[in-house]
């Protein structure tokens, strides 16, 4: 239950909310744009999976020993499972 006050009309209105309907429902994972970039950690020995990062425009971070590549292509990689924060 709820108060409303009206202050041009002196009055207190008193509402409650009705429950129609309970469903499950997941939150939506937090949206990442296609173009973000992100880092994706590809093991020691994996040449080919370089490789394709690379010729996607992935460039490899010396210092934190990631690959950075643009969200929406991660995703096509299927990679998604493999980004570090």
């Amino acid at each position: 239950m709820r108060y409303k006050y009206d202050d041009t009309t002196k009055k207190r209105m008193t509402t409650i909310e009705l429950m129609v309907e309970e469903q499950d429902w997941q939150p939506k994972v937090t949206f990442i744009p296609k173009n973000k970039i992100v880092q994706v950690k590809i093991n020691y020995g994996e040449v080919d999976l370089a490789r394709q990062v690379k010729s996607l425009g992935g460039r490899w971070n010396r210092d934190k020993k990631v690959w950075e590549l643009s969200y929406g292509n991660v995703q096509a990689l299927g990679l998604v499972k493999r980004i570090v924060d």
